[in-house]
């Protein structure tokens, strides 16, 4: 069996009410609109699918299409995967949810559980890039998060708009109370999205790696991420894949997991019998025949 889990990433829904113009979701919806369907994870085919011990394993919720906070019942999901002793980090915008949402869910967490708030720039500016942000419901998120047990955090990739602003956004976060603030350089700078590229700082070298690859087709070496063990990825309707990054509308029907997807189905299987087939083993010893790990995981 092959990596040995150390966590898993899942997509708790593909619903999100924000349209940022680097993401998956809205590239596909913008790309073909008849073919996009919402899906949210059935949390009891969740349970069954995973059949290991979750104690120790860090659960992050987050995804390629969605904001977890649009699952039906991100709070009973949460309640049951921390009963059998998951630790849970969740990434979200965290616009749109009320004040009694968020206090409902908090008393799901504990101390080692983290919620990161991705805002990027300030609230005069960031729905620039994350439109139909709401600052109003983020501050009430972030309020109610800063006072229960979890931790807290605020990511911020800078962007042509908003790279002036991150020392005023990292005292604001202090401010509010969040624990941590981070900066995370992007990778999606294309025709469409160049104009948001920072002038005064490189987006680094994931970014600088998939031009070369984008004009070369290939690469020289690659560090694969699933290999860490850490990506074991679960799709909001209910697919298992390596990591997030095969899950890619770009890349998903052109690998072994996306072929053959109806194999992948967490409903009527579960993790272990997966992660012992040899269609699995082989591909990882083949990671780096594959065009969505040169892309995502070269040196």
């Amino acid at each position: 069996m092959f990596p040995q889990v150390k966590g898993i990433h899942l997509e708790p829904t593909n619903i999100c009410t924000l349209k940022c113009p680097g993401c998956a979701r809205t590239r596909f919806i913008n790309q073909w609109p008849a073919h996009w369907k919402n899906h949210s994870l059935d949390t009891q085919s969740l349970l069954k699918f995973l059949d290991i011990e979750l104690s120790d394993i860090r659960i992050e919720l987050c995804g390629n299409y969605g904001d977890p906070i649009y699952h039906p019942d991100l709070a009973g999901m949460i309640r049951d995967l921390k009963s059998r002793g998951a630790t849970i980090s969740m990434i979200t915008n965290g616009s749109h949810r009320k004040r009694s949402w968020w206090q409902a869910l908090v008393q799901e967490l504990s101390w080692d559980d983290l919620i990161t708030f991705s805002i990027d720039g300030v609230p005069e500016n960031f729905t620039q890039y994350r439109i139909n942000g709401d600052w109003t419901t983020i501050q009430d998120a972030i309020e109610v998060c800063v006072e229960s047990p979890c931790s807290t955090a605020w990511s911020f990739i800078p962007f042509s708009y908003n790279e002036n602003n991150i020392e005023q956004a990292r005292q604001l976060s202090q401010d509010l109370g969040l624990d941590q603030f981070h900066i995370n350089h992007s990778d999606r700078f294309d025709e469409q999205t160049m104009h948001f590229k920072p002038t005064k700082s490189n987006p680094g070298t994931k970014w600088n790696n998939q031009q070369n690859w984008k004009q070369s087709q290939s690469t020289k070496k690659i560090n694969p991420k699933c290999h860490r063990g850490g990506t074991h990825y679960i799709s909001a309707d209910g697919y298992y894949m390596p990591c997030c990054f095969i899950g890619d509308h770009r890349f998903y029907y052109k690998n072994e997991f996306g072929k053959n997807k109806k194999q992948y189905a967490i409903s009527g299987t579960t993790l272990s019998e997966i992660l012992n087939r040899h269609t699995v083993a082989e591909f990882h010893r083949t990671v780096s025949d594959h065009s969505a790990c040169q892309f995502n995981c070269g040196e």
